[in-house]
C-alpha cells in the first residue's frame, strides 16, 4: 500500500487529483496490470474517512491465451 498525501480545496478538487494520480501509476505500471490482480486507490478526508473509490480490473478473457501468438479467428 503506498500512501500519498495532499492539501485540497474541495471534492472535485480531490477527484481529479486522484484521477491523475491512477493515471500516473497506470503509465508507470502498465505491465503490472495484468497480474490478474485488481488496483484500488481509497481518497480520503484527513480523518481517514474514505470519500469515494478508483477500483481497476484487467483481465484477459478465454480467446487470449499466452503465447506468443494470437489465435486466429475462424472464418
Amino acid at each position: 500500500m503506498v500512501t500519498e498525501l495532499a492539501d485540497l480545496s474541495n471534492s472535485d478538487e480531490a477527484r481529479v487529483e486522484a484521477a491523475k494520480r491512477i493515471g500516473l501509476l497506470l503509465h508507470a505500471h502498465a505491465g503490472k496490470l495484468w497480474a490478474d490482480e485488481d488496483w484500488q486507490m481509497d481518497v480520503t478526508d484527513e480523518t481517514g474517512l474514505i470519500l469515494f473509490v478508483i477500483s481497476i480490473a484487467a483481465m484477459k478473457s478465454a480467446a487470449i491465451s499466452d503465447s506468443p501468438t494470437m489465435p486466429v479467428p475462424a472464418k
